[in-house]
């Protein structure tokens, strides 16, 4: 159990870090601009909450910094955390603006993720940092509701109520049974939270910043944001839509017949024909994808893999099937498995029933839990018909009066029953365990369509062929874009590190091609891959451009060492040996 436990918080360790490099200011102007200055003086604003904590600033290799922090503000426009060196100072050495941020807790370190930066501030204990974290995502709730906020003299300090969620990129197999184990009420509640009361901008801004690990809504979303679901489409056509996708996935699937018992029979031979080659590869990296996690042992689930992969091959022959695409297809096949409506609950999201899984790890893990709050909506604001000719993220969000605030909190009749049980329904119905084949082609393919030239080595116009586990070929485009990678987003963040390599003779297809091909899916457990793809979809949807500059914040990750070494074999092996750590976790028995 150590062992584990010490694995798993390596495992997390290294994804923080490689978000925290993301969010550097190298890496952040590859992405844009940032919002303008505060334009307020602190010394004339109330002061919510002050004390001394540790700041990291400036740089990619940061340094943990001694200040007087003071949460300071009165409404969303002007609440941020000033930070003094001393408790005299009247002028603050900087600010981090609180308008639209996310609070992550992680024992006695919390970070304020907001738009234009990830902060990291440490305490002296969890307890501490928790009392923070709670006082901002207190104050950020009262002020987003027109509640006044209490100053720090104020014997009250009831400036918030904590409702609003606390954020986590400390996800671990825990946090996937937690999510597993949510009932429908909780589910319906959520959909609330995420299509109705936040903003596009809000929920990419999270997503981007590696927290949206609380949510069961993660592969509504990224339907959402890849095209299956489109962005304008109303809620009440969301049915209808998934639905087309499933009955199109059947027709292929009749059309492109497939004997998978047969196929799995030892004793089975291949007859020589290019699809029976196809299906007799696939059939061969499906019983070795994800073979540490029990759920890919399952024969039923290796059935599926093959299924898709193979009707996959055939309706888009320029690319085939190549070694690779059953890792991707994994990683979506899991999280609709996860996510999937809980067996025996009613429409209305009473829990009616037991959701036997035991895919994630018996022991929850009390860092890693988040608390997902009850969500409420002015019922102005929630009649089902309105409710439905609206698209998501588009819906106008309550102005709610303390009073209506404090009725939403105490009364859940406030949001009507019928509309409850409808948004139930739509969830139900969207996320039915039963279709997760068909929901998972309808991904796949559109990931498939951001992926095509890196998959595969002939242009379209010629003949496909059998395209099999070659990673050295590649394309024309393909060689672009690691070309990309290592002379332009690379030398633009590190030009030592980038001469370095040149100096060493290290090519990019050695050390780029897998991370790419991958999209990192091998360098992280399954759950955490969805935090990597979280910010990959939300931020570059048409072309999943934002993975060239995760693979820079690898290469940064190891910079000391890769620096440290003196030839090509001795960099490789390094950058293998970080896959290797990262395999490692994957192999434990975490999500077994």
């Amino acid at each position: 159990m150590e062992a584990k436990k010490t694995m798993n918080t390596a495992g997390d360790n290294m994804l923080s870090r490689i978000i925290k490099t993301v969010s550097s200011p190298s890496l952040t102007s590859l992405m844009g601009g940032e919002l303008p200055p505060l334009n307020f003086t602190p010394s004339k604003l109330p002061r919510l909450k002050a004390g001394r904590l540790l700041l990291e600033v400036d740089g990619v290799q940061r340094q943990w910094e001694s200040y007087i922090v003071a949460l300071v503000g009165t409404d969303v426009s002007n609440l941020a955390l000033y930070y003094y060196k001393d408790a005299a100072d009247k002028t603050p050495v900087g600010a981090i603006r609180l308008h639209s941020a996310s609070v992550d807790l992680m024992e006695e370190i919390f970070c304020v993720i907001t738009q234009e930066h990830t902060w990291y501030l440490c305490a002296e204990s969890h307890q501490e940092a928790e009392e923070w974290a709670d006082k901002i995502c207190g104050t950020l709730e009262a002020a987003a509701t027109g509640t006044s906020l209490q100053p720090l003299h104020d014997s009250t300090q009831n400036a918030g109520s904590g409702r609003r969620r606390r954020l986590s990129s400390h996800v671990t197999a825990a946090t996937v049974k937690e999510i597993q184990a949510r009932d429908g009420a909780t589910r319906v509640d959520e959909f609330l939270e995420v299509y109705l009361r936040s903003t596009e901008d809000e929920i990419r801004n999270q997503a981007a910043r590696g927290a949206f690990s609380w949510s069961c809504m993660r592969s509504i979303t990224w339907r959402i944001w890849l095209g299956v679901l489109p962005h304008d489409a109303p809620l009440g056509l969301w049915q209808g839509l998934v639905k087309e996708h499933r009955d199109r996935y059947e027709a292929l699937r009749t059309s492109y017949a497939l004997d998978v018992k047969a196929l799995f029979d030892e004793s089975s031979t291949e007859d020589g024909s290019r699809a029976s080659d196809v299906a007799h590869a696939i059939l061969h990296d499906v019983r070795r994808t994800r073979s540490s996690m029990h759920y890919f042992r399952e024969e039923y689930v290796q059935h599926l893999l093959l299924r898709v992969l193979y009707v996959y091959s055939q309706e888009h022959p320029h690319v085939s099937y190549n070694q690779g695409m059953g890792e991707l297809l994994a990683i979506i096949v899991y999280l609709l498995h996860v996510e999937k409506w809980p067996v025996g609950a009613s429409h209305d999201g009473n829990y009616i029933g037991d959701d036997d899984d035991s895919d994630a790890d018996d022991a929850f893990d009390d860092d890693s839990y988040v608390h997902v709050d009850m969500i409420e909506v002015d019922a102005a604001l929630m009649d089902t018909a309105m409710l439905f000719h609206s698209s998501p993220f588009r819906v106008h969000r309550a102005k709610c009066t303390p009073y209506v605030l404090f009725m939403a909190c105490c009364h859940p009749s406030v949001v009507p029953s019928a509309c409850k049980e409808a948004i139930g329904a739509l969830l139900c119905t969207v996320t039915d365990g039963d279709w997760i084949e068909h929901d998972a082609y309808a991904l796949f393919e559109q990931v498939m369509a951001r992926m095509a030239a890196v998959y595969s080595p002939q242009a379209p116009t010629q003949s496909p062929g059998l395209a099999t586990a070659d990673l050295s070929a590649s394309t024309t485009s393909l060689h672009l874009q690691l070309d990309r990678i290592h002379r332009h987003l690379l030398v633009r963040c590190d030009a030592a590190i980038a001469r370095h390599l040149d100096a060493l003779h290290v090519p990019p297809e050695v050390y780029l091609l897998r991370w790419v091909r991958l999209l990192l899916a091998r360098e992280f457990p399954v759950y955490q891959v969805w935090v990597i793809w979280d910010a990959i979809f939300s931020l570059s949807p048409a072309d999943f451009g934002f993975a060239d500059v995760l693979c820079v914040a690898m290469v940064l990750e190891s910079r000391a060492d890769v620096l440290a070494q003196e030839d090509a074999a001795g960099v490789l092996g390094l950058l293998k040996d970080t896959t290797v750590s990262c395999s490692a976790k994957m192999r434990s028995p975490t999500l077994d």
